[in-house]
């Protein structure tokens, strides 16, 4: 099955192996270390919380401080995800995080873009009748002044045409604050960015709702909270917005106690568009396609909800509107008699 990953962050989906290799390198652990504890101890398990989860992007972002490892670990992602069938990623990461050895952002945006432009390359080296695109997401993290994220969003807007599609709001819901950022998020709307926030992962279905109507969303990440309030679910569902639901992520944040109790099909029968994803691959352990299963095997998705999400997946995507059709057909076509029109 071939689908999109629409929520995807670059500093959670480092390779074990790569993961291991700058540790090591960076004397973070020595040369001989146990290197399957080491994993061990870093993946996320069910039921922490958001803010615990979050204190591990301490050490994968530490490690993620050049040119070399940025385009090294972008380059393996879209690798990684194009064996898994994904035909379109969309990678998020906050460059400000990854100048602490001297890089700009702007180094750091363009150093994931040529990562990502290389694995493309990689991927279809044996396959060239093929097709994966990519785009980066820049995300604002919660927190940060308006000027740290106008600044964020200008970047954004002037690396549009090497492959910057959005902007993100990300990070501690706790400090969920949409007015601060509603000045900036515009201006990357006029622009033709677009526009996904975290809400409803650590927060209630107000900070969904405060998304959409404050800061215009066009995609909610994770969105969790919002089937808890029907007002919130009639929002999404009229106005089509897409949540992107991460199933093992939202355990392992304690978003949900478990894969049975997760809303996602609560919110498909509501009517809101919503798209699998992975949020972070090395830390939760997880592929598009292992999403997929456990939306199946413990989320009761039917085939037919299964079908939606994959096209949806196409449909929401921050692409230009013939390149999302060309993959909407691609995906229908895989889906074969699944498919839902």
């Amino acid at each position: 099955m071939l689908a999109s990953d629409l929520h995807v962050h670059l500093d959670g989906s480092l390779r074990d192996v790569t993961l291991l290799a700058l540790a090591k390198d960076a004397g973070l652990i020595p040369a001989t270390a146990d290197a399957d504890a080491f994993v061990r101890r870093l993946r996320f398990r069910p039921g922490m919380s958001l803010r615990s989860c979050l204190t591990r992007f301490d050490i994968t972002v530490g490690l993620l401080q050049t040119r070399r490892a940025l385009e090294r670990v972008a380059r393996e992602l879209v690798c990684d995800c194009y064996m898994d069938g994904v035909r379109h990623t969309e990678i998020r990461f906050c460059p400000v995080l990854h100048t602490r050895e001297g890089l700009s952002s702007d180094d750091a945006v363009m150093s994931v873009l040529r990562g990502a432009e290389q694995g493309i390359g990689e991927a279809l080296a044996s396959a060239p009748a093929d097709r994966i695109s990519t785009r980066v997401i820049i995300s604002v993290l919660q927190g940060m002044s308006e000027e740290e994220a106008r600044e964020l969003v200008d970047l954004a807007i002037g690396l549009i045409d090497f492959g910057v599609s959005g902007v993100d709001l990300a990070g501690d819901e706790a400090l969920f604050d949409p007015a601060r950022y509603a000045r900036s998020f515009a201006r990357a709307a006029e622009a033709g960015l677009g526009v996904t926030v975290h809400a409803g992962e650590g927060g209630d279905a107000g900070n969904v709702a405060a998304a959409v109507e404050l800061l215009h969303a066009d995609r909610i990440g994770h969105g969790v909270s919002a089937a808890s309030n029907t007002g919130t679910m009639s929002l999404l569902a009229d106005r089509g917005i897409a949540v992107e639901v991460c199933l093992s992520s939202n355990v392992h944040t304690g978003a949900v106690e478990s894969l049975a109790g997760h809303p996602l099909v609560r919110l498909a029968d509501a009517g809101v568009p919503v798209a699998l994803a992975t949020d972070n691959r090395f830390f939760s352990a997880t592929s598009l396609s292992h999403e997929y299963e456990l939306a199946i095997k413990e989320a009761g998705a039917s085939q037919e909800l299964i079908a939606r999400s994959v096209l949806l997946s196409a449909d929401a995507a921050f692409l230009a509107a013939d390149d999302r059709a060309t993959l909407r057909e691609l995906y229908r076509v895989s889906l074969g008699p699944a498919s839902a029109e």
